[in-house]
């Protein structure tokens, strides 16, 4: 009995799938009086050649190399990706696809009838970026104001001059806004120390 052939499948698309030993058809070498084997659907026997960064896609005659993106804009540009995990060649797309389209701020997908389609959001705008930090600081503002809400609160024991410090401070807190500096260079007010009172 000869060496059962090798032969090299590719995927619907025509990407290398993955390589399969051809069956041995037993009618078919008996009347051959020799061993015939039966040619895998999708395949061919012409074995691609392994080139770092590329995978091979046959076109029909021959194996062709498509170059696996190495960033994002190549992935974009690349075009749709299948929604496929199964099939070798696409499940490397979208390990890629999630390796390079992790910034949701500057990429929009969106999955259509079992493709992903990507593109790059424009960059902000002066005026956005500006409004960004303007409700960064805000954020900060707000949350500074709310550690101090416990001493307002009318009954936490601390003097009247605490309190006015307290006070002040969380109206400068509020001032940030109307700084000469906002957003971008804010001068944030000190918290005040205060004392307990011992009942």
């Amino acid at each position: 009995m000869t060496t059962a052939p090798k032969f090299y499948r590719f995927d619907n698309d025509g990407y290398f799938h993955s390589v399969i030993t051809a069956s041995r058809d037993p009618l078919e070498s008996k009347i051959a009086g020799h061993d015939v084997y039966i040619t895998p659907n999708s395949s061919t026997s012409v074995e691609p050649e392994k080139r770092e960064g590329y995978w091979a896609h046959w076109n029909g005659e021959a194996w062709e190399y498509v170059a696996l993106p190495k960033n994002a804009d190549e992935l974009i540009a690349f075009g749709k990706i299948k929604h496929d995990q199964t099939v070798p060649f696409w499940k490397k797309m979208n390990d890629l696809r999630n390796e390079f389209l992790t910034d949701g701020a500057k990429y929009k997908q969106e999955l259509a009838e079992g493709y992903w389609v990507t593109e790059r959001l424009p960059d902000p705008t002066p005026e956005e970026i500006r409004k960004q930090k303007e409700q960064e600081v805000r954020s900060k503002r707000d949350y500074l104001i709310s550690q101090t809400d416990f001493l307002v609160s009318g009954d936490y024991p601390i003097s009247d001059a605490d309190l006015a410090k307290i006070k002040a401070y969380r109206q400068a807190l509020r001032d940030v806004p109307s700084q000469d500096g906002f957003p971008d260079n804010v001068v944030w007010p000190e918290m005040p120390a205060y004392k307990i009172l011992r009942a």
